[in-house]
């Protein structure tokens, strides 16, 4: 609109009808697994503001798919399923994804061991190609289809209460959102907000472990992650993160459950994604100072820890902990996200009651 006025709506419905055959697993003594075909239409409208009035937009498509699964038994059990598209805006997408996971007795217990993945080649969504608001407008008709590969491996064993997870990811054509200002003085000025699409391969790393002990009331439950992106600029994560929460558990007159401890989270310094307000969406980082230098923030290397007690008596739950009870202590980097500071320390109780019978 004209003036200063801003007309950001943007409505969006979307209409999909499935219609599918399925053999369940086990139908006869020689089906030892579940089979589904299907087909679908999908109908999705758009309406976007523009310099005058609206610009409507109609995307439909037209997938074929199907999927094999055992979910019966103990040991052995799988799924896939392979999805494409034939006609509309998405023709040519393919979406494969499969997983596996074998289950037997050692020493005693069960240790499983799952494997997953999937390759997807996929047109980036609607409002990456399509955009219109006061402060941020584009129109991308030319993206090329992302293409995204995972596998990932899962060990679990139930006696030791150990879960080692690694993946392993490559991406190609990601599309995604990206947030710019100029540094000028200590202000920042000419925010932007743009989609870009990098055409090279971005490979990304994942190994996380979790596991927890017991001793008597004692409780240590942790988890640590490590993940490597060999192109930080575009997907960046923190090398670590750690989470790890200790605590008693007990029983008063053996009725009233107790639970008192304390956690903390921690990951390692990163340029963290941005938040964009007028998109409800996070931006990776592009900033420049007028001198041209990098002038991204970046966050971490700082725990935020709790402490708090736990009760439960029949169908009462309550609660009360203070919330990052270490702040004030090192430098004030209470950030998860830049620019958005968290809360400094805050006392919180809660109280749970079901009414039935």
């Amino acid at each position: 609109l004209t003036g200063d006025s801003i007309y950001d709506k943007t409505r969006y419905y979307s209409l999909k009808n499935t219609f599918a055959i399925s053999l369940l697993e086990g139908f006869n003594k020689w089906a030892k697994s579940g089979l589904k075909a299907f087909i679908a239409s999908e109908l999705r409208h758009f309406t976007l503001p523009n310099t005058t009035g609206s610009t409507s937009y109609n995307e439909h498509n037209l997938s074929i798919g199907a999927q094999l699964s055992k979910a019966q038994g103990k040991t052995f059990h799988y799924n896939a399923t392979a999805e494409t598209w034939l006609t509309g805006e998405d023709a040519g997408q393919l979406k494969l994804d499969a997983s596996a996971d074998l289950n037997f007795k050692l020493f005693g217990d069960t240790l499983s061991l799952t494997a997953n993945g999937f390759f997807h080649r996929l047109n980036p969504t609607f409002y990456y190609r399509h955009y219109h608001s006061r402060h941020a407008w584009w129109d991308n008709n030319s993206m090329s289809k992302m293409l995204h590969t995972r596998l990932q491996g899962i060990l679990h064993y139930q006696k030791t209460r150990t879960t080692l997870r690694i993946g392993i990811d490559e991406i190609n054509n990601y599309a995604y959102f990206a947030s710019s200002y100029t540094v000028n003085n200590g202000n920042r000025v000419n925010h932007a907000i743009t989609v870009n699409q990098y055409g090279g391969a971005i490979n990304l790393i994942t190994v996380a472990l979790s596991q927890d002990f017991t001793l008597g009331p004692l409780n240590w439950e942790s988890v640590i992650t490590y993940q490597k992106s060999n192109n930080k600029t575009v997907v960046p994560v923190p090398d670590f993160n750690i989470y790890s929460n200790l605590y008693i558990k007990f029983k008063i007159a053996r009725v009233l459950s107790c639970d008192f401890g304390a956690d903390v989270r921690y990951f390692t310094k990163y340029f963290a994604p941005d938040y964009n307000p007028g998109l409800g969406q996070y931006t990776v980082q592009t900033n420049t100072a007028t001198d041209g230098t990098d002038s991204r923030i970046g966050i971490g290397n700082y725990p935020v820890a709790n402490i708090y007690a736990n009760f439960h008596l029949k169908h009462t739950r309550f609660f009360i902990m203070m919330s990052h009870v270490n702040a004030g202590t090192g430098k004030k980097n209470y950030f998860f996200t830049p620019h958005y500071p968290l809360n400094q320390r805050i006392l919180r109780f809660g109280l749970s009651w079901n009414f039935f019978n």
